[in-house]
């Protein structure tokens, strides 16, 4: 069997320590497991300098092969692979592994402390939240259904030979039901969750076709970002995971080049890539100022990031400013086909001409089997337009103490405005953009066949994934 142990984005010197130590491996061993695998980020530890240039290093101790790293640009194989996690108290973590039915050891960092309490204080739900019991000196005479909220103490030493078991419980979260017993080390500041299998708890959420009939700058002002500022807590704690092909694209932006977020929401992509932090420096823009003021602080590094208040659609960068920019999740919000269209040719606009690169994203009117979103049919003869809906976002906000779970809150709902984008409609807006520019969509020619075009955009990947269509682009200038 195999343990998975990860420390996040930046150093947790005692985590890797401890689970190192051979009372550890010890109790590892004897409980079956023979594998260990470690990211260890920064951390300092006796064998870091192995691991310094980014190695893998591989050793037996224990009768248990240990695999060291540093950083990999996902973690999702690893937590596939495992049968038990023991992590820093990430909420992104803590919720991919409860998603898996993995059993998981939650140990806070405590040279993160508020960092992580920030980060799972914004969790949507009361229950979860009481049952995270740390630093507990001595076995209690009975289980606890509901154990009291503890502030995150020191990390003193895992030892997994000394635990009680509560009674299993749930909790509901981003429209999934999980089961889980507790177990607390009596001696440590070490949470142990044992999620059963998740099951589906709500119908899909209610999609509505709308009509924009109005200015539409007003129209997004109303149905999108005042909405946003309004959400942006409560939003953020749903967006924390960085999706697969936008982290590979930032692994790839080259050492020293500096890059624009363009609608950075929370600032999720602000810190990668993780495996060569500070490489690379992105700003992150964005209209909504709650939503900046999260991104300020994205990451797990305690670094501020630089992020600018703004319009997508503004033109306040000089032209070719970035080395590449990003747009994730945006141009979707913006009213009508002309809006759209002006979004993506600011991006151009901003990236070099003779080297940029682009990457967008947006929602896809065909959507995968795991959506929420249930997108309306109807009149299917213009299907490489899109549809104009109003997706809602349910908040709830909570009445009474904070150990009532949460079941006296009251919802509120707000409908965002998207345009769910069709097949081949992304790919038509870089063509509609570049001919606003003056600018040739394709490969550049050979040299002294087409003297005329000196300057284009070749559009690297056109595809689809998890219900969103992307486009990478790279830009390109000839001088003949």
């Amino acid at each position: 069997m195999l343990v998975f142990v990860t420390v996040g984005s930046t150093r947790f010197d005692s985590l890797v320590q401890a689970v190192l130590s051979l009372p550890v491996l010890s109790s590892l061993r004897l409980r079956g497991y023979t594998e260990l695998v470690v990211q260890c980020g920064n951390s300092a530890f006796e064998l870091a300098s192995s691991i310094s240039q980014g190695e893998n290093l591989i050793v037996e101790r224990e009768g248990i092969t240990v695999e060291l790293w540093k950083f990999k640009p996902s973690l999702d194989k690893e937590y596939e692979r495992a049968d038990l996690v023991i992590s820093h108290a990430g909420s992104g973590t803590i919720l991919d592994v409860l998603r898996l039915g993995k059993p998981l050891i939650v140990v806070p960092n405590p040279t993160l402390l508020d960092n992580h309490q920030e980060e799972l204080s914004s969790l949507p739900l009361h229950r979860f939240r009481s049952t995270i019991v740390t630093a507990i000196s001595r076995k209690p005479s009975k289980p606890l259904i509901h154990p009291p909220s503890y502030h995150f103490r020191h990390l003193t030493v895992v030892d997994l030979r000394d635990c009680w078991t509560s009674t299993w419980d749930s909790f509901e979260l981003n429209n999934f039901v999980f089961e889980y017993s507790i177990e607390v080390a009596t001696k440590t500041s070490v949470l142990i969750l044992h999620p059963r299998s998740p099951r589906k708890s709500m119908a899909p959420k209610t999609v509505a076709t709308t009509v924009v009939d109005e200015d539409p700058q007003e129209y997004e002002d109303k149905n999108v970002h005042a909405i946003y500022d309004e959400i942006a807590s409560h939003f953020s704690s749903t967006r924390y995971k960085p999706w697969p092909i936008i982290s590979k694209f930032i692994s790839s932006i080259e050492t020293g080049w500096v890059g624009l977020d363009s609608g950075t929401g929370n600032g999720k992509y602000l810190p990668l890539p993780l495996e060569r932090p500070m490489d690379i420096f992105t700003i992150g823009l964005d209209r909504s100022i709650n939503l900046l003021r999260i991104a300020r602080h994205a990451g797990e590094s305690g670094t501020m990031r630089e992020v600018v208040w703004g319009d997508v659609l503004g033109h306040g960068w000089r032209s070719g400013i970035f080395d590449y920019a990003i747009s994730i999740a945006t141009i979707h919000h913006l009213a009508t086909h002309e809006r759209r269209t002006l979004a993506v040719k600011r991006l151009l606009e901003v990236v070099s001409p003779k080297h940029g690169r682009v990457l967008i994203y947006v929602w896809a009117i065909e959507q995968d089997e795991q959506s929420k979103r249930k997108i309306p049919t109807g009149d299917e003869s213009d299907t490489h337009l899109g549809k104009d809906v109003v997706v809602p976002w349910v908040l709830t906000k909570q009445g009474g103490s904070e150990g009532n779970g949460g079941e006296s809150g009251q919802q509120q709902v707000f409908n965002r405005y998207y345009h769910m984008f069709a097949k081949g409609e992304l790919p038509a807006l870089v063509h509609d953009a570049a001919k606003l520019l003056g600018i040739h969509v394709g490969m550049p020619s050979p040299a002294g066949t087409s003297p005329s075009v000196t300057r284009g955009v070749h559009i690297v990947q056109d595809g689809w994934e998890r219900s969103n269509y992307y486009v990478e682009l790279k830009c390109w200038e000839i001088h003949r």
